[in-house]
């Protein structure tokens, strides 16, 4: 039993490390998403990302693409109200989809 104990909190350690990554941030309050993470999750140069606040936490998540977006927000900002920015995006992703419907 100890042995698969052992076995168990090594591969649970293993994941965990797996999932961790740090960055450091600039003098500019940048940081670098590590290369794995932006690969694995195929966020490009260029790319917008919501920065979202959980009281002493930071979450990142990549804007999904267009054709992904149909009511994935409601949950992240439940309670909240997205940026100027943010709307400003939507606003620009409705007009593109509603002259891609048009041209189609």
């Amino acid at each position: 039993m100890s042995d698969m104990l052992n076995y168990v909190r090594r591969a649970i350690a293993f994941r965990v490390a797996d999932l961790v990554e740090t960055a450091t941030v600039t003098s500019k309050g940048q940081i670098t998403i590590p290369s794995r993470l932006r690969r694995e999750l195929r966020i490009i140069e260029g790319e917008k990302v919501l920065i979202v606040r959980e009281g002493d936490m930071l979450k990142i998540v990549p804007l999904p693409k267009l054709s992904k977006l149909a009511g994935v927000d409601e949950e992240i900002f439940r309670g909240r109200k997205p940026s100027a920015e943010l709307e400003t995006i939507r606003k620009e992703w409705t007009i593109e989809f509603e002259e891609r419907v048009r041209k189609a």
